[in-house]
C-alpha cells in the first residue's frame, strides 16, 4: 500500500520541521537568532499541524488495509460456502 510510505514520509519531514522551528524558538528567546519569536512560533504550530497530518494518514490507510482484509476474508468465506 502506498499511502503508507508517503504518509511516513511526510511526517519525518513534520519531525524534523519540528526540530528546526524548536531551535529558532529557543534562539528567539534567548536572543541568539535574528528571527522574531511569532515566526518561529508559526513555523512550530505548522509542524505540528504536518504532524497531525501524516499520523491521520497513517491511521486512515491502515484502517482501509484492515478493511480491505476483511473483505477478502469474507468473500473467501462466501465464496467456499456456496461450494459445501
Amino acid at each position: 500500500m502506498t499511502a503508507i510510505p508517503h504518509a511516513a514520509l511526510a511526517l519525518t519531514s513534520a519531525l524534523d520541521r519540528s526540530g528546526h522551528a524548536s531551535a529558532r524558538v529557543l534562539g528567539a528567546v534567548t536572543g541568539a537568532g535574528d528571527l522574531e519569536l511569532s515566526e518561529a512560533l508559526v513555523d512550530l504550530s505548522a509542524a505540528k499541524m504536518q504532524a497531525k497530518a501524516g499520523v491521520a494518514a497513517i491511521r486512515f490507510a491502515d484502517e482501509m488495509w484492515a478493511a480491505l482484509i476483511e473483505l477478502g476474508q469474507t468473500r473467501e468465506n462466501s465464496h467456499n460456502d456456496s461450494y459445501s
